[in-house]
């Protein structure tokens, strides 16, 4: 395992801290490139803090707070949903693989997210709004659909009834 923390804004300019830690493994089939790299932990960090602060970038500070964990795992390992693995590539683990040196982060841990305390208390008041208002609107859907069943139900009761006295 390798920890790293690291500094990152988002695209409204919002800091934060995260603190990760990457689960490492080596290839033996590029076994004679594992000494390639002088450090791998510092080409590890380094490598992945560009990536994960490039796209942290792209988000709001509510949307990253809301989904930080999948964002930094997705680039962390290089998943992507929609893309194929070409054939040479099926051979190799699910992860990202570092060609330089055969080492692979085949998973991370997102150990801790730090916001100024002012931003986490405004985006922990606003997701508290948010549930409240999802569930009222859940109880309002949930209103509808009873009353709608209570409708259609009197409707056939009535049919039925109309039915009898045709009899």
């Amino acid at each position: 395992k390798v920890s790293d923390t690291i500094m990152v804004e988002t695209k409204d300019f919002v800091k934060a801290s995260i603190k990760v830690s990457y689960c490492v493994d080596f290839d033996e089939k590029y076994m004679d490139k594992w000494f390639a790299v002088d450090n791998y932990v510092k080409y590890l960090c380094d490598r992945q803090r560009s990536l994960i602060k490039r796209e942290i970038k792209k988000y709001n500070i509510e949307e990253f707070y809301a989904n930080a964990t999948d964002i930094i795992r997705n680039v962390a390992i290089g998943y992507n949903p929609n893309a194929e693995r070409c054939e040479s590539e099926k051979t190799i683990p699910a992860g990202r693989f570092f060609k330089e040196n055969g080492m692979l982060v085949y998973d991370v841990e997102v150990l801790t997210i730090n916001v100024d305390s002012d931003i986490a208390e405004m985006l922990e008041v606003h997701q508290r709004e948010m549930i409240e208002k999802a569930m009222l609107l859940n109880d309002a859907e949930a209103k509808i659909k009873l009353v709608e069943a209570i409708a259609e139900a009197d409707q056939k009761e009535a049919e039925v009834a109309k039915a009898k006295r045709l009899h």
